[in-house]
Formats: C-alpha cells, sequence, structure tokens
C-alpha cells in the first residue's frame, strides 16, 4: 500500500524532497530511481517556461486535459502513469545521485519562481497560470514519490 505524500506548492515540496534526497528512500520494485524521478519532476517544471516538445490535440486540452487539472487541484493529488515520461522530452537515465536530482529540481523551481513572463501551455492541460502550475507540478512530484517509493 502507498503512503500518499501531499505537497500544497514547490516551496514545500523542495523542503520535503531535501530530506529523501539526503536520506535515501528505497523504490518499489520497477520504479525509476530517485535521481530520475527528480530530474524527470524538474524536467517537467523546465518545459514549462521553455514549452513541452509534443503536445495531446487542442480538442483533448480543453476537454479531457481540462477536467483531470480540475479534478487533480480539487482533490489535491493526481494520479497517473509514474513511468511514462513526458512526450518526446530528451530521455533521462538511471543513473545519478539523488542530490544531483534534487539541484536539478531546485535550478528548475527557482527559474519558476523568478518568470515574469507567461508560461507555456502544458501538452496535457493547456494554458495554466503560474498558481495553477505550482500546485499541479507539486502534485506531480507528490504522485511519483507517493506511488514510487517506499517511505
Amino acid at each position: 500500500m502507498s503512503h500518499l505524500i501531499t505537497f500544497s506548492s514547490l516551496d514545500e515540496a523542495l523542503r520535503r524532497i531535501e530530506d529523501f534526497a539526503k536520506g535515501g528512500i528505497e523504490p518499489k520494485s520497477g520504479a525509476w530511481s530517485l535521481y530520475k524521478t527528480l530530474s524527470h519532476g524538474a524536467q517537467s517544471i523546465e518545459f514549462s517556461l521553455t514549452g513541452y516538445p509534443a503536445h495531446k490535440s487542442s480538442l483533448f486540452k480543453g476537454t479531457a486535459g481540462k477536467l483531470a487539472l480540475h479534478i487533480f487541484l480539487a482533490r489535491g493529488a493526481m494520479s497517473h502513469d509514474i513511468t511514462m515520461p513526458i512526450p518526446d522530452a530528451p530521455a533521462i537515465t538511471e543513473g545519478g545521485e539523488a542530490m544531483q536530482g534534487f539541484l536539478r529540481l531546485q535550478e528548475a523551481v527557482q527559474k519558476f519562481w523568478h518568470h515574469n513572463g507567461d508560461f507555456k501551455d502544458h501538452f496535457a492541460y493547456g494554458k495554466l497560470t503560474k498558481a495553477q502550475y505550482d500546485k499541479i507540478q507539486a502534485l506531480h512530484l507528490a504522485n511519483h514519490l507517493s506511488e514510487g517509493f517506499r517511505l
């Protein structure tokens, strides 16, 4: 049974994830390493600033994507396939120290918070505000950690 982790923001996620990166947590069988998981989270945040490499159709983003976004935000939790990479994103290796992944995530969050312009459309949810991106990225990280690791 998974232990449900929740984060209300990227700031909270960073504070709590740093402890995991320092102390180490054990991945469940077949799950990604903590390095890959944190790098994947960072990659998603980076794409919110630079643009995702591939997108679902406008119809999907306007219907199923928006519905999923609103459900996740209302529940305060996300559920998705945690082994699915971001479509057409550069592959992330399994190898790497957890703290390297955490430092990439920390840098991505800092860039996110200092970004003053528009954010790029999410590949599945479409246009998001900074507040929506903050919350959904935090939920994304929490989902990976809850389902992928023994805490």
